[in-house]
């Protein structure tokens, strides 16, 4: 019986392991009229079905960042889209969300507010 404890004992540790290993690895899935989002790990794939407003975009990318957006709805007016899919390392999904607003004149600047950090999504001005 003693010879057994620890043998069983390591079966668990390794049951417990293999169960988190294949719940780690489940990619996760959001899919709508406008965007498909597949994230694995740390690999964001996108791919843009039809244009989406700004506001929506930012949710997404909310999703993949874990970074709260912030914006005025006078200012983020429009639509984004791109033909094709994306794939990059999830690090990385922040600055193609930068790179796709300032296509739409606007610009990310990252803001804190006591404990809280955001970024503020304001209009490029231009002048």
């Amino acid at each position: 019986m003693k010879r057994l404890t620890p043998l069983l004992s390591l079966c668990l540790a390794t049951a417990c392991a293999l169960l988190v290993s294949c719940a780690s690895t489940t990619p996760k899935v959001v899919a709508n009229d406008s965007f498909v989002l597949s994230i694995e790990d740390d690999t964001v794939s996108v791919t843009c079905a039809s244009p989406m407003p700004v506001g929506e975009f930012l949710k997404m990318a909310q999703l993949v960042t874990n970074r709260m957006y912030t914006f005025r709805k006078d200012e983020a007016v429009g639509e984004v889209s791109w033909i094709g899919s994306l794939t990059c390392d999830r690090a990385e999904f922040g600055e193609f969300v930068e790179t796709m607003l300032h296509t739409k004149g606007l610009a990310v600047q990252a803001r804190q507010q006591g404990d809280i950090e955001f970024l503020e999504v304001r209009a490029i001005k231009r002048g």
